[in-house]
């Protein structure tokens, strides 16, 4: 059964609609700038979401208010991909990216307590669960099918598109609203990161642009961006009887793990990731015209990316990844890049790595610095995370 895409949303730092994120992506502006931490007093470069939401309905705004702006943000992306759909009625799954997604608003929450311990907000107790994204949507849109959050730590934007693909494909579902939810770390989570070695850390004052250099040999490490997408997947008779526009066919997903529960990057495991992906679409390495690489800008994750991608497609793609304009947007990655895959497939271009001067690996080829003409008839969108996750989408023309 073919899986087709039929509508799209984002929301975030870089842009508050997909026809605004793709002219971003084309001109390969980010928008990262420095965020200074309360506690500890240090900086790191980011492109952080200033809440600029559209609109809403009144519905929305009763279900909304009070609650983080990563939540509406999140809402508002699962609502344009709805709206541009032309989705109505309550028949369509919901599965959402990501969990621990607002660490922030807990951070916050755990100050409040231990000052006023016996002021606990009750509505704190159902918005911490991993179901407050997919409730919320539930309500705001009218949704009544099957709903579930699907965690894959970095990776879990590409888990939610295999379990909206599988349940498409099982009959389960004629269709399912995927959406990548955003991440709002606390300062915990920044110096955790900036510790492990993963979160770059250049020094203050210098370009914060400048940090966002994936598969480049000065690359320190990602830097955290925030976003939201969202994709409505149908099967294509759902789409067919509905007269719903073909954006793209969700032609193969994979998740496969490695056996790792540290850090390290698996070559191996990343490369059967792709391997599986290609199977499930039917494809050849060699049909692929262009990879949206995990890419995250870690030197050693780079690294075994680009030994995965020789082993499993060859070098005749092109290499692009989205994160050098929006950041690491974390559990929202996998929908966020493929919303950019889907744009780029479109409209005949590849997005540029605006900053990469020495790539990694030479027998491999990057994009360039500014956009280029490209035609892709298929591509793959690769997500990885600590944990030994890996996963893979495969993409082509509907």
């Amino acid at each position: 059964m073919k899986v087709i895409v039929t509508g799209m949303g984002f929301q975030g730092a870089l842009a508050p609609d997909v026809a605004l994120f793709g002219a971003a992506l084309r001109s390969g502006q980010g928008v990262f700038g420095w965020t200074r931490l309360a506690r500890s007093g240090r900086s790191f470069p980011a492109a952080l979401y200033q809440g600029d939401v559209a609109p809403l309905d009144e519905r929305a705004r009763q279900v909304l208010r009070g609650r983080p702006a990563a939540l509406q943000a999140s809402c508002a992306a699962a609502l344009e991909a709805l709206q541009s759909g032309r989705w109505s009625g309550p028949d369509c799954a919901i599965v959402v990216a990501g969990s621990n997604l607002h660490q922030a608003q807990f951070a916050d929450a755990y100050e409040r307590f231990m000052e006023r311990p016996a002021y606990v907000n009750p509505r704190y107790a159902a918005s911490f669960l991993d179901s407050t994204v997919v409730a919320a949507v539930s309500e705001i849109a009218g949704l009544g099918g099957i709903g579930f959050t699907t965690g894959a730590g970095m990776a879990s934007g590409n888990a939610a598109l295999f379990q909206g693909w599988t349940l498409i494909r099982s009959g389960a579902a004629r269709a399912c609203l995927v959406v990548g939810a955003m991440s709002d770390f606390s300062e915990l989570e920044m110096l955790a990161f900036a510790n492990l070695g993963a979160l770059a850390a250049p020094p203050e004052g210098s370009d914060p642009a400048r940090a966002s250099i994936p598969f480049d040999s000065a690359s320190l490490g990602f830097v955290y961006g925030q976003a939201a997408a969202a994709v409505l997947l149908e099967s294509a008779d759902s789409a067919g009887a509905r007269g719903a526009l073909p954006l793209a066919r969700l032609a193969g997903a994979s998740i496969v793990l490695d056996g790792n529960a540290g850090t390290e990057a698996n070559a191996d495991g990343e490369a059967a990731a792709m391997r599986a992906a290609l199977a499930a679409a039917g494809l050849e390495g060699s049909q692929i015209d262009y990879i949206n690489t995990h890419g995250t800008g870690t030197p050693m994750g780079d690294r075994a990316e680009c030994a995965a991608i020789t082993q499993a497609v060859g070098t005749g793609a092109v290499l692009n990844s989205t994160k050098a304009i929006t950041g690491h947007t974390i559990g929202a990655a996998g929908v966020v890049e493929l919303v950019a895959t889907v744009i780029q497939m479109r409209d005949n271009f590849v997005h540029p790595n605006p900053r990469l001067s020495e790539a990694i690996d030479p027998r491999l080829r990057f994009a360039g610095r500014e956009s280029a003409p490209l035609t892709i008839n298929a591509a793959l969108s690769n997500g990885f995370s600590i944990g030994g996750f890996n996963t893979c989408v495969a993409v082509s023309r509907a």
